[in-house]
């Protein structure tokens, strides 16, 4: 098998992935102290920090619980990201704050998207079916195609959902 720069970035992403998915609470997964807490832990607190590099839009302000969303990913930088819109999270507003909602059985194809420098793309998720009304908002993590960059997590405006 010959290894191109793109199967070696896909397997780059697909091993963070699943890195990402043992930290996320499940049985046995190991703890970070840089991840993001549950609301259990701290529910005050603000669980994700923009990014600037990379401004993320949806097609719309409200939504329904269950429904499609597309996802415009526009990048401001002059860097390569990779990401899935599959593997979102999704924040509750709670008392002025942001707080990450459990989403326990979400399940996901493990794709490598890629955003160019400067470049722009969509991609559809669904939000949870049932989902309390309220305000939330859709965060993406995304991986830098440079060795030892940052991941960075784009972050869409606040929706509703009625």
């Amino acid at each position: 098998m010959r290894f191109t720069k793109q199967r070696v970035t896909t397997l780059i992403f697909v091993c963070a992935a699943m890195a990402a998915a043992c930290k996320s609470g499940a049985p046995g997964g190991a703890t970070d102290s840089a991840s993001t807490p549950s609301p259990s832990e701290n529910p005050s607190a603000s669980a994700t920090v923009r990014s600037d590099s990379v401004l993320l839009r949806t097609d719309k302000s409200q939504y329904r619980a269950g429904e499609k969303v597309t996802l415009t990913f526009e990048n401001k930088s002059g860097s390569k990201f990779t990401f899935n819109p599959c593997t979102r999270s999704l924040e509750r507003e709670q008392g002025g704050s942001w707080v990450a909602v459990p989403d326990a059985g979400r399940m996901c194809t493990m794709e490598a998207w890629v955003l160019d420098a400067r470049g722009t793309r969509t991609g559809d998720t669904e939000l949870d079916s049932p989902l309390a009304a309220g305000r939330y908002r859709i965060v993406v993590r995304m991986s830098p195609d440079a060795p030892n960059g940052a991941g960075i997590s784009a972050v869409t405006d606040p929706i509703t959902v009625s």
